[in-house]
């Protein structure tokens, strides 16, 4: 009986892609399966997906928050074709999920907001 080999981190995938996992990839919580970008036998769903770290939310101080905390973590699914990374924002019951190309201009336009509020109360 001969011991299989493993998955080398990097393959490649249809169209000479590499497949790999992204630098903010937490293999504890990645359940990328490299065989899912292969358009022989794909199927919906089977290719996993590469997931970060959880950042915890603190939100004691918000008025009338779903729950206390929450999480924000990004994903990205695996398959044959280029895939997009989200933000995933979880507090309670209710999630937010948005592309990165569309939660960047989010959060810098939030991030000036706040830093406008700041400056004019002396806090920057």
């Amino acid at each position: 009986m001969t011991a299989s080999k493993p998955v080398p981190a990097t393959v490649t995938g249809h169209a000479n892609r590499p497949i790999g996992h992204p630098s903010w990839c937490d293999p504890a919580l990645c359940t990328a399966d490299p065989t899912g970008t292969s358009m022989d036998g794909y199927r919906a769903g089977a290719g996993g997906q590469h997931r970060s770290a959880p950042v915890p939310l603190d939100l004691r101080s918000a008025m009338w928050p779903p729950a206390r905390t929450g999480t924000a973590y990004l994903t990205e699914s695996v398959a044959p074709w280029k895939c997009s990374v989200y933000l995933r924002i979880q507090v309670g019951d209710t999630e937010l999920s948005m592309t990165v190309d569309h939660a960047s201009p989010v959060l810098d336009a939030l991030s000036a907001l706040v830093a406008t509020a700041r400056a004019v109360e002396g806090t920057a």
